[in-house]
């Protein structure tokens, strides 16, 4: 029989923490943790975002806002106001390729020991945000063209 786990076991175990040391950190009981962990319960999205914290496992966030309904749901720019905002946004934002650069550089020292330690998580969470920036910026410039061409 194939050993199967589940991410936020994979997630805690990465860790290094047992359920007993993670379920402290989190505040649940052990019993709440192993029925997530082992699928007979969906965690809700305050318990996946507080595990994606407590592991540093900020792919947590995105695995699970994957598999929600609502985070299935994209919004389609509908008035040429909101189009033209999207597009000075998008400008802007493009202009700034030395911050690019700066952030690429960084994440590959942050990663470079493939551990995000106290010192280097406050700069990684800032790199994280300014790049989901851009690729929802991206996302939303090239479902805004869609919808145009829809029209």
């Amino acid at each position: 029989m194939q050993n199967y786990q589940n991410i936020y076991q994979t997630a805690r175990e990465g860790a290094g923490l047992t359920q007993e040391a993670a379920a402290e950190r989190l505040g649940w009981s052990v019993r709440c943790l192993q029925d997530i962990e082992q699928a007979s319960r969906e965690p809700s999205p305050e318990k996946a975002a507080q595990m994606a914290a407590a592991y540093r496992a900020p792919w947590l966030r995105g695995y699970y806002c994957n598999r929600c309904p609502l985070g299935c749901v994209w919004h389609r720019p509908e008035s040429n106001v909101e189009l033209q905002q999207l597009a000075l946004e998008v400008g802007l934002e493009a202009e700034d390729y030395e911050q690019e650069r700066r952030d690429a550089h960084d994440l590959a020292r942050i990663a470079l020991d493939r551990k995000i330690d106290d010192a280097e998580y406050p700069r990684y969470q800032a790199i994280q945000r300014r790049m989901l920036r851009r690729a929802y910026l991206a996302e939303m410039a090239s479902i805004a063209g869609e919808t145009q061409v829809e029209r």
